[in-house]
């Protein structure tokens, strides 16, 4: 439901979790269930209310338009004219599978939240969050410091980074699919570091030896178009995008982990994800200056494109040998990290969404001057 009162709009539920049978509003007392239905108002005798009040559940909280759910995630759209979201994942099913699959339990959200905002458009952390070309020249603090750490530590590290030095050295590639969604994968060069390593025997019984190998010595950066990523890398998370104007934008990250896992897969876990992510890791804060100083950057609207054609010379129509590995079929396929082709699929996607939202808008407009002329 959209979380706005039917009197007068104010937010009804003002808590991040929790559970109640009923909701009163806190600016003029309205009631309702959680279901939604309008129980009753403050104060109604001789209040004067039209005929027509609070009549078929004309006041009762406005439902989303389509929500449906998939291994536990929820969707919603407020646009009842999309696809079933089974249709709109379409492929990008078999990589959330493989992430909540992790544990016969599925998946927990681990306590805690970080928001951040930076100052930039949605469209750069869509975009970054898959791009595997700026890992060594932007995160090469982060790759220096856990390597030190490793060197000087070495028995008694108990965090064991993923090893960004060598990130996408050993092989990767990446993917673009059918709705703007993408995928960045590497071949870890640890993956013995990773917390579900010792589950790989249990892994390749249950799934098959390439899904295994996907599961445990690969990473993978899944953006759902337009504003979701299931990240399975130097952490595992949530990453919730929230656009506030051209120029800012919220990030919200939540801290995913396999129901059940040993208490010193689950502390190595935190600790990875400590490292690299939040607003206080080690590579979050470098990746949102570069937000910044795009947008900066784009000011100066004499320079009018960005380039984004680095492999396009060895970009693989359909899948190509990793993806047939587990029966994945994107659109395309890029057979290094550092190409950029995976944003094709979403800059087309977002031009098809754009020009179906003009021409919507000139239909409507078309209809109620139609509709204003037979009036007359």
């Amino acid at each position: 439901m959209i979380n706005a009162c039917s009197h007068r709009g104010a937010q009804l539920c003002r808590h991040k979790r929790g559970n109640k049978a009923t909701y009163t509003c806190p600016f003029h007392g309205w009631t309702f269930n959680n279901s939604g239905k309008l129980l009753k108002v403050k104060d109604p005798s001789d209040a004067g209310y039209s005929d027509c009040f609070n009549k078929e559940g004309s006041h009762d909280l406005k439902k989303v338009a389509r929500f449906e759910s998939y291994k536990g995630f929820l969707f919603g759209s407020l646009n009842p004219d999309v696809p079933s979201l089974e249709e709109f994942l379409g492929e990008t099913t078999k990589i959330i599978d493989m992430i909540v699959d992790q544990s016969e339990q599925g998946l927990e959200v681990l306590r805690g939240a970080s928001t951040y905002t930076y100052e930039g458009n949605w469209k750069l952390t869509a975009e970054n969050g898959a791009d595997g070309y700026h890992v060594s020249a932007v995160h090469w603090n982060y790759a220096a410091t856990t390597q030190q750490r490793k060197e000087k530590q070495q028995e008694n590290d108990n965090v064991r980074a993923m090893s960004a030095g060598a990130w996408g050295k050993q092989g990767g590639g990446s993917y673009g699919f059918e709705h703007g969604h993408m995928l960045l994968w590497t071949q870890w060069a640890n993956p013995e570091d990773r917390p579900n390593y010792p589950k790989a025997d249990e892994y390749t019984e249950k799934f098959g030896a390439p899904m295994s190998k996907w599961m445990i010595e690969r990473s993978r950066n899944l953006c759902l178009y337009p504003n979701v990523y299931f990240m399975d890398q130097f952490g595992s998370q949530i990453r919730v995008l929230r656009p506030i104007s051209v120029n800012k934008t919220e990030v919200t990250i939540y801290c995913i982990a396999p129901v059940g896992e040993s208490p010193e897969a689950r502390a190595r876990r935190i600790r990875q994800y400590e490292d690299f992510f939040n607003a206080s890791g080690m590579a979050t804060p470098d990746d949102l200056e570069e937000f910044r100083a795009c947008q900066a950057g784009y000011a100066g609207i004499e320079l009018e494109w960005n380039d984004m054609c680095r492999g396009s010379k060895h970009w693989i129509q359909g899948p190509d040998d990793a993806a047939n590995e587990i029966g994945l079929k994107p659109k395309l396929s890029g057979i290094k990290t550092e190409d950029e082709g995976l944003y094709l699929a979403q800059h087309q996607y977002w031009l098809e969404m754009m020009k179906h939202a003009i021409q919507s808008e000139k239909n409507l407009a078309q209809q109620e001057t139609s509709q204003q002329g037979a009036t007359a």
